[in-house]
């Protein structure tokens, strides 16, 4: 979240900053100016003009929307290109991928113009640019065999060529770069993959190397099972089925007639261990990691409505002392009447839709409508106790003449 230094309050006994005087406002003018700066400006820019044009042009929505849409009509055009119903659309289809690429280009160049340093700290950046880098490859071999196809044997290029055109599709997952949500389960699969993954794995190749040879010996022998145990390889892929639980009922069939039907007793327990507990729970420690990747990016999510918050609150507590600085300098340099002469022409440029902060008490129009009910209170108890005090002064009168009557009249 934004922190910005405000001027300190007065202590007891001490003068407040005045606001006369210009050098702590300067002061926190400067420290707000220091901390709205764009992370990875490169401070004494010479080019300053035209970095923060290409940094607003890369942060407009309109231009992520662009590269959005582009990113989807890629996808289209490829889907066209591996369907034979679209043939007369096939010499259009080099056109349409340089068209995509040079707007990829003009968007890793600008990313990289604005912000030269931070761009490769972000793992999706460096996974742009590594899909932008195989399509110039591919490009690059394509060019090479339209130019080289008569004097060069490229037979043994082609499924290199071949692969690098099926990359392209790769080109799809970009979209992850514009979507956080993608981008925070991507993150939890890769962390999953990091912290458990290698565990699990390890474990549950222990286990199905221990029943493969179990299962080799058991069922593998001459006569017996030999298509599912025959060998060690045959042996995991049989068991990859028992514990993915896909296809596993041909193969035990299978074992039931070559073999005996006390194979049921090998397989039930690799199956409840394999399946159901060493493969949930991978699946469980990455749904765990997931619910946190959500809750995290849910927080931050809220951290940065705070910080724009508070960055507009701070704005307009700005604009506010700015205004009444000027204030005071247009009252010492003009002669006004009173205070309210001064604040005419101000408060006939207010409307009702300007913003104020409702923590400054002398903005919130609820305190100042009970301030005003407790002026008018204020006024009818001092005329009451007016009315009070004659009432009291006549009776002191009437009694001071009807003793003076007394007297006299004795």
């Amino acid at each position: 979240m934004d922190v910005r230094r405000k001027p300190q309050e007065p202590m007891d006994g001490e003068d407040g900053p005045s606001m006369e005087n210009d050098d702590d406002y300067d002061d926190f003018e400067d420290v707000d100016e220091e901390l709205t700066k764009p992370i990875g400006c490169i401070e004494n820019r010479q080019d300053k003009a035209l970095h923060d044009f290409a940094r607003s042009v890369s942060e407009s929505p309109l231009f992520n929307a662009t590269v959005m849409l582009t990113i989807l009509i890629n996808s289209v055009i490829m889907m066209l290109e591996v369907n034979d119903s679209y043939e007369p659309l096939r010499e259009l289809y080099s056109t349409f991928d340089i068209i995509f690429l040079s707007i990829y280009t003009v968007e890793f160049a600008l990313k990289v113009y604005v912000e030269p340093v931070t761009y490769w700290k972000t793992m999706s950046n460096r996974f742009d640019f590594f899909i932008l880098l195989i399509s110039y490859l591919q490009v690059f071999l394509d060019e090479l065999e339209l130019e080289d196809n008569e004097s060069t044997n490229w037979t043994g290029a082609i499924p290199i060529l071949r692969t690098l055109k099926a990359t392209r599709a790769i080109r799809a997952m970009r979209a992850v770069s514009f979507v956080r949500g993608l981008q925070v389960l991507l993150t939890a699969l890769f962390d999953t993959m990091k912290k458990s993954f290698t565990n699990v794995m390890l474990i549950l190749l222990f286990l199905m190397f221990l029943f493969a040879i179990f299962g080799y010996y058991l069922f593998g022998y001459e006569g017996g099972d030999e298509d599912n145990w025959g060998n060690l390889g045959v042996a995991f892929l049989t068991l990859f089925s028992f514990v993915t639980v896909d296809g596993w009922f041909d193969a035990q069939l299978e074992m039931d007639s070559k073999t005996t039907m006390l194979s049921r007793l090998y397989t039930i327990p690799f199956i409840i261990i394999g399946h159901f507990l060493i493969f949930n729970i991978f699946i469980g420690v990455n749904i765990m990691n997931i619910h946190e990747a959500n809750e995290n990016f849910h927080e931050q999510v809220i951290a940065e409505k705070e910080a724009t918050l508070a960055r507009k609150k701070e704005a307009i507590l700005l604009s506010q002392h700015e205004g009444v600085r000027k204030l005071q300098e247009k009252q010492e340099e003009n002669d006004y009447g009173n205070f309210y002469d001064m604040v005419k022409p101000f408060r006939e440029t207010l409307r009702n839709d300007d913003y104020a902060i409702m923590e400054d008490t002398v903005s919130d129009p609820t305190w100042l409508q009970l301030y005003l009910e407790t002026l008018d209170h204020m006024d009818e108890t001092v005329y009451r106790i007016q009315n009070l005090h004659y009432e009291m002064a006549d009776v002191l009168t009437q009694s001071m003449g009807r003793e003076l009557s007394k007297r006299l009249g004795e």
